[in-house]
């Protein structure tokens, strides 16, 4: 009977509060975060295309899930894909991520990241930004994580990876895989300048 006791008592401690692993992928998940604004407080600083995606591209491979990021995008299409062809994606994900950052944050004018807080999802932490600026309103980023990597950006509330998924989808349908490629190399080719 003591036994059980000690065993029905062990059992409800983990209800008391979040397990110790959640808390060690939130602390991750908040950690890296920063570090990731940082880089792109670094970019802002930064001059010219060129060297704001030599900057970035490290970072963007160390926090995003590549691989997953190019798989939902791409939708039901990835299962009919062979891997180089899949590889080959995951790279060209890689590009346009940091082409864009590289793109969208060129200049800097006092901006400045806090982080609101971490809650848990089904997939792993969400870590709730805001991005403090100062001639015009804040934008709220919230970062999904799945095994210890961003796989979805979501700012005021519009999910990166859903238009993505939405666009990418509409494109495969009128002009298949190889088409979305190319349009996703032009789309490349129109960034910085």
């Amino acid at each position: 009977m003591k036994r059980f006791v000690c065993l029905l008592l062990f059992s409800l401690a983990g209800f008391a509060g979040s397990p110790a692993w959640a808390d060690a992928a939130s602390d991750e998940a908040s950690a890296s975060v920063d570090a990731f604004h940082a880089v792109l407080l670094d970019a802002m600083r930064t001059q010219g295309f060129t060297e704001r995606k030599a900057l970035l591209d490290p970072a963007v491979v160390a926090f995003f899930d590549l691989g997953s990021v190019a798989r939902i995008s791409v939708g039901p299409t990835w299962r009919s894909l062979a891997e180089e062809r899949r590889s080959a994606f995951v790279a060209l994900m890689q590009r346009l991520i940091t082409a864009t950052y590289a793109d969208r944050f060129d200049s800097y004018s006092g901006q400045s990241f806090v982080q609101v807080e971490t809650v848990s999802a089904s997939t792993g932490p969400v870590v709730k930004t805001r991005l403090n600026r100062t001639n015009d309103e804040p934008v709220n980023l919230d970062y999904y994580f799945r095994n210890g990597r961003v796989f979805n950006v979501v700012a005021d509330g519009v999910s990166d990876l859903s238009l993505r998924r939405a666009d990418y989808a509409g494109i495969i349908r009128e002009a298949g895989f190889d088409g979305l490629v190319a349009d996703i190399e032009a789309s490349i080719g129109e960034l910085g300048d």
